[in-house]
């Protein structure tokens, strides 16, 4: 069998990968405050040592095996996605005038009260439950440093670029902006929210401040994603060529050695 077929069969599994990211990324181009998530690759090279306890040829061919190294044991390479990670560039902000709209400026995440415990995100596009509670789009409470920040009227209520809330002249609390040293701890979620999969060390105070009624577009640039996409698209149909041209070889071989037993 052609192990040479699993090379371009590797790349083409990566492909179909690629194109599912980046079609997530495009698709989310008008979400509030999303970051997009880049791809890298990794060679896997071969080692084929591992693989053969015995010399190849046979040892009884005396043959000296460092003639054999440049041949790898025939074996092939691989190609594997590497990492997904997620830019946390910080995308540009839209104006709204809404007063429950807030936006982060600088590398900070809102802190949201979840049943499943604190969450975070840069999604700002908020609103007021009945009973005057900053919640997101899904229903999790803002939290404050109090807890969830509640007793509010979208009419009176203002936030400072420090934080701090206010319903007409009335302190309420202030809205919990953390940031992270190390942002590729925090794991991606649903929701547009994500989890702190670190020690607590990790979460250090917000420098910059929030943008009252204001939000962060997405990050995503379209014309690179979409630009990629075609790449991608078009290197996976011309490993697919390459797969089914290596099929058709072992195909033909198959039928040639039954004509000649």
């Amino acid at each position: 069998m052609l192990k040479n077929i699993y090379s371009p069969l590797s790349g083409g599994l990566v492909q179909e990968r690629v194109l599912e990211i980046l079609a997530n990324n495009v698709a989310n181009m008008n979400t509030t405050g999303f970051k997009e998530e880049q791809i890298s690759f990794a060679a896997m090279e071969a080692n084929p040592w591992n693989s053969y306890p015995s010399a190849l040829p046979p040892a009884q061919f005396k043959l000296d095996m460092r003639n054999l190294y440049p041949l790898h044991g025939n074996e092939m390479g691989y190609v594997t996605l590497a990492n997904v990670e997620t830019s946390h560039i910080q995308g540009g902000l839209k104006r709204t005038g809404v007063n429950t709209d807030v936006a982060v400026q600088g590398d900070g995440f809102f802190a949201v009260n979840t049943p499943f415990g604190e969450r975070y995100t840069r999604d700002g596009s908020f609103s007021l439950t009945p009973d005057g509670t900053l919640v997101t789009k899904n229903g999790a409470s803002v939290a404050g440093e109090r807890g969830a920040i509640t007793g509010l009227s979208e009419g009176d209520m203002k936030i400072l670029p420090t934080g701090e809330v206010y319903n007409g002249d009335k302190f309420i609390d202030k809205i919990k902006v953390v940031a992270f040293s190390d942002k590729k701890l925090l794991q991606r979620l649903g929701d547009n929210l994500f989890v702190h999969d670190g020690a607590p060390e990790n979460i250090v105070a917000h420098n910059g401040q929030v943008t009252q009624g204001h939000i962060e577009n997405s990050n995503v640039n379209p014309m690179k994603n979409m630009s990629n996409m075609i790449i991608a698209h078009r290197t996976y149909e011309a490993l697919q060529k390459a797969v089914k041209a290596y099929d058709n070889t072992m195909q033909l071989s198959a039928q040639k050695v039954g004509e000649v037993g």
